[in-house]
């Protein structure tokens, strides 16, 4: 059976009994070191934590430089190298701090002494830190093999985003691109969904992106928005029960859901449900439809049991990249009464 070396089994014996204040003594020679300190954050790194400003290092005992207050990161190190530790066990504590100096997360460790020592420090952040964020640049479309073009390229000027629905943030084109970042504000853990629409210097969109991401607790998610060309389609509605036209509130229909059918793939664009618009409103401006030929389906409840559609023989119609129809260039579908 290997045995221990009398200097490790010494150091781990220490170790156990620190918190009864048990010595053990070690005749062997010992040796003085430096201390080199390293802090991830659940495995992050500093600059993704961008709440936390610096880590305080309290060693019992022991007279720090600059009180023990250290930046986060220095010249892209993570952590700090301690000079000319005297041999022997010590305990310490951890403290990442915020800018108001806030105690964000705690650690509580030991080391021992007997020559250079290298201390790995992990923070447990799971949950206990204050949320998250998401970290988005865009891309836009290239052909295969060549590089992403840049928003000048592009025609970029200006880019909007937002997550699940909230506010719009507006950006300058080049804050999010060529390897440039902006920040969502701070998000709760778990799933969300982000969108982003690329347009020209009049604010007319040309790309778009919509997809879901991950939030952790403590550790920013990084979303590559990867958009695609857009074109747009103006629909509108006329309600008929037999050759009689209706009005909205003669037909009892207070919405009406759209849905638009890839020809070629079968693929419905907004899921099961469709797009639902009041009755009153036609036509329906779409904007972020992917170029390609559609078919286009209505359908309509009314009071009563009444239930309007479009016929399925409907022409189809085309999506071309960043032409978007508007009210006066609306196709109109009748629905006539099948209940």
């Amino acid at each position: 059976m290997p045995t221990m070396n009398a200097r490790l089994l010494a150091a781990f014996l220490c170790l156990a009994a620190l918190s009864t204040g048990c010595v053990i003594e070690d005749n062997g020679p010992r040796y003085p070191g430096d201390v080199r300190l390293t802090w991830t954050f659940d495995g992050a790194r500093c600059d993704e934590m961008r709440d936390v400003q610096g880590v305080d290092i309290i060693i019992g005992g022991e007279r720090l430089d600059n009180d023990g207050r250290y930046p986060c990161s220095a010249n892209g190190f993570d952590g700090i190298i301690l000079h000319d530790f005297a041999p022997g066990a010590y305990t310490f504590d951890a403290v990442a701090v915020g800018y108001d100096r806030t105690a964000l997360f705690t650690y509580h460790g030991t080391f021992v002494v007997d020559g250079d020592v290298s201390v790995s420090i992990n923070f447990p952040v799971g949950g206990t830190g204050t949320g998250t964020y998401a970290e988005i640049n865009w891309k836009f479309p290239t052909e295969a093999g060549s590089q992403y073009p840049t928003c000048g390229q592009a025609g970029v000027a200006f880019v909007d985003a937002r997550v699940d629905d909230g506010a719009w943030a507006h950006f300058n084109c080049y804050e999010g691109s060529e390897g440039r970042m902006v920040s969502t504000p701070d998000l709760a853990p778990g799933q969300h969904f982000l969108e982003v629409v690329a347009m020209d210097s009049l604010k007319r969109p040309l790309y778009y992106y919509g997809g879901p991401f991950t939030a952790v607790a403590g550790i920013p998610a990084t979303v590559t928005a990867e958009t695609y060309a857009i074109g747009g389609a103006a629909v509108g509605w006329e309600l008929y029960e037999g050759n009689v036209r209706l009005s909205c509130s003669q037909a009892g229909v207070t919405e009406v859901g759209i849905n638009f059918q890839d020809i070629y793939t079968g693929q419905w664009v907004y899921g099961v449900a469709g797009q639902w618009f009041p009755c009153n409103e036609s036509p329906a401006i779409f904007e972020f439809l992917r170029p390609g030929r559609y078919f286009v389906s209505f359908q309509a409840p009314g009071t009563g049991g009444r239930s309007y559609k479009s016929s399925g023989d409907l022409a189809p119609i085309d999506v071309f990249a960043h032409d978007f129809p508007g009210v006066q260039d609306a196709l109109y579908a009748p629905l006539d009464r099948v209940r």
